[in-house]
C-alpha cells in the first residue's frame, strides 16, 4: 500500500492550486457601492466653510455639499441592495463576495455617515459661535478639541463606526446563502442607520437652503435656532443607530419579505402610495419612512411587554 503522506521529491514541482474566479456582475455592484462611500466622504469634506442658507442659488435638490454626500449614501444602499440579489440571480454567492460586501458597508454605511454628521456639526458650530474667525473642524471636535462637548462628539461619532464594525461581524457569523435567512434582521442594519443619518442631513440641508420642503417660508431666526438644535440632535442620532445596529432587535428584511414573491393587492396599493410620495416630497417622505422603520423594532418590543400575547385556550 503507497505511502499517501511521503513528501514531494525536490526536484519534481509541486503542484498548481486551482484557480478560483470570481463573478463579475454582483462584484461591480459590491464596488459601486464602496465608491459611492468614497464618493460621500469626498463631498462631506468639500462641504466644510459651506454657508447653509446660501448653499445654491438655483432650486435644485442638491441644496449643499452635505446634501450630496447623503444623496451618495443612498445611491450605495442601491448597489448594496443590487448586489445580493444579481449573485442569487446567478447562481453566484460566494463567501468572497460576502467578505467584500461586508467591507464597503463599512466605508458606506459606518464611516461615510459618521464622517459626514461630524463635520456637518462642527461646521454648524463654527459659523454659529465664531464666523469671523475661520476655525477649522479639528478645533471644535476631535481627540485634540478645545472643549469636551466636541471630545464627547467626536467619542459618539468613533461608537457609531465601531458598531457598524461590529454589526457586520456578527451578520457574517450567521448568515447563509440561502435566500431564507435574510427575511429578518438581528439589529438594525448597517444601510437602515446609515440612511437614518443620510435622510436627517439631507432634510435639514434642504430645509436650510433656498428652496423648502414645507408648504411656509422658514425665517432667519427660526433657522438659526434650528441650526443650532441640529447640530446638538445629530450626536444623539448617531449614537441611537450606533445602539440599534448591536441591538437583539428583530427587524424585517424589507426587501425579501414585502417585494419578493406573490403580493396582496392592498400591499401593492400601498407600495404605489409610497412611491408617489417619494415623488412628490421626497425629503420628508424618506426621513419618515427610515425613522419609521429604525423605531418600529423596538416599540414593537415594547408593545408586546406591555401586552403579551395571550396562549391559546385549552380545549
Amino acid at each position: 500500500m503507497p505511502d499517501e503522506t511521503k513528501p514531494i521529491p525536490d526536484h519534481l514541482p509541486a503542484p498548481r492550486r486551482k484557480r478560483r474566479g470570481i463573478s463579475a456582475l454582483p462584484t461591480l455592484f459590491t464596488l459601486g457601492n464602496c465608491l459611492c462611500g468614497f464618493a460621500s466622504l469626498h463631498y462631506a469634506a468639500r462641504g466644510v466653510g459651506e454657508t447653509l442658507s446660501t448653499a445654491t442659488t438655483q432650486p435644485t435638490p442638491f441644496a449643499s455639499n452635505y446634501a450630496i454626500a447623503g444623496y451618495f449614501i443612498f445611491a450605495a444602499m442601491l448597489f448594496d441592495m443590487f448586489d445580493g440579489f444579481v449573485a442569487r440571480l446567478t447562481r453566484s454567492t460566494s463567501d468572497f463576495g460576502a467578505e467584500l460586501d461586508s467591507l464597503a458597508d463599512i466605508v458606506s454605511f459606518g464611516v461615510a455617515p459618521a464622517f459626514l454628521a461630524l463635520h456637518l456639526i462642527s461646521d454648524i458650530l463654527a459659523q454659529r459661535y465664531s464666523p469671523e474667525t475661520g476655525r477649522s473642524y479639528w478645533e471644535f471636535l476631535g481627540p485634540a478639541a478645545d472643549n469636551h462637548i466636541g471630545k464627547l462628539f467626536w467619542v459618539i461619532g468613533a461608537i457609531y463606526v465601531c458598531c457598524t464594525a461590529m454589526r457586520l461581524a456578527r451578520f457574517n457569523v450567521i448568515t447563509k446563502h440561502d435566500l431564507d435567512s435574510h427575511m429578518s434582521f438581528k439589529g438594525l442594519p448597517s444601510p437602515g442607520a446609515g440612511a437614518v443619518v443620510a435622510s436627517s442631513i439631507i432634510f435639514f440641508e434642504t430645509l436650510f437652503a433656498d428652496q423648502h420642503v414645507v408648504w411656509f417660508n422658514v425665517s432667519e431666526p427660526v433657522k438659526q435656532m434650528l441650526r443650532a438644535w441640529f447640530a446638538h440632535a445629530m450626536p444623539a442620532i448617531l449614537l441611537l443607530a450606533a445602539l440599534l445596529m448591536v441591538s437583539r432587535f428583530s427587524y424585517a428584511h424589507l426587501i425579501n419579505r414585502f417585494l419578493r414573491g406573490r403580493k396582496r393587492f392592498r400591499d401593492v396599493v400601498a407600495l404605489f402610495l409610497l412611491v408617489m410620495l417619494l415623488v412628490w416630497q421626497p425629503q420628508i417622505t424618506a426621513l419618515v419612512a427610515i425613522y419609521a422603520y429604525a423605531s418600529s423594532a423596538p416599540l414593537m418590543a415594547a408593545l408586546a411587554k406591555i401586552w403579551p400575547a395571550k396562549p391559546p385556550a385549552s380545549t
